[in-house]
């Protein structure tokens, strides 16, 4: 288990990269982790990352003879994601993911499972233009009226909001059934209450430092009311 209590990760995915989204990631969770391949994508961008961990089957053969200092953690079993190995052998105040969104449908999907089962800290998923996390059962989010908030769930959950222009008064949200895209604030403050895990809140990118204060703020006061 790698440990950065004090400080946020930055997991770093083989899909599509911008320069400045990496970097953006790391100057608010400075701690670089790549997902196997990715760390070719860190060496292209004149970054090392602290510690490379998957199966090693995309990883360029001479990364670790070109970048010593780099730790490998090498996980062989099949049955998770390169993701969810990263988020399972990491322990964190909060990770932001960059590089698991645009590229292929299917590690899509799977990057939203990984972050909704995952509940061990705040971790959000940033791709082109959005920025995903999996809703606690309580946060508060200080937005512009006007911006778009998406619910999405991945299973069935009950769901209370404020501050949505059209809110849900403990309703149910399902991915067979009913859906919340593309709701509108119509106040600068929104609550949303879940009665457990598997919802999704999809935001835009700007964003993301919102969601971040908003996260941590929902961990110290459950820190608080629970000792």
């Amino acid at each position: 288990m790698i440990n950065f209590w004090h400080e946020g990760v930055t997991f770093l995915g083989g899909g599509m990269v911008r320069r400045e989204d990496l970097l953006n990631a790391i100057k608010f969770a400075p701690n670089l982790i790549a997902a196997d391949g990715a760390a070719d994508i860190a060496s292209r961008n004149n970054l090392t990352p602290h510690t490379v961990i998957g199966d090693m089957d995309s990883i360029s053969d001479n990364f670790f003879e070109l970048n010593p200092n780099a730790v490998k953690m090498k996980i062989t079993e099949q049955n998770t994601t390169d993701f969810e190995k990263c988020l399972m052998t990491v322990n964190t105040k909060f990770a932001i993911a960059v590089g698991f969104l645009g590229c292929q449908l299917d590690h899509e999907l799977a990057a939203f499972s990984a972050v909704a089962k995952h509940q061990k800290y705040p971790v959000l998923l940033t791709g082109d233009k959005d920025v995903i996390i999996a809703c606690p059962n309580n946060i508060s989010l200080e937005l512009n009226e006007g911006t778009r908030v998406s619910l999405f769930p991945l299973k069935s959950v009950r769901v209370l909001t404020e501050g949505l222009r059209w809110n849900l008064n403990q309703e149910i949200l399902s991915p067979l059934e009913r859906i919340g895209t593309s709701n509108i604030t119509v106040s600068s403050q929104v609550k949303i209450k879940v009665d457990g895990s598997g919802l999704l809140i999809i935001l835009p990118k700007v964003y993301l430092s919102e969601l971040i204060r908003a996260m941590l703020a929902q961990v110290l006061y459950d820190y608080a009311h629970d000792i």
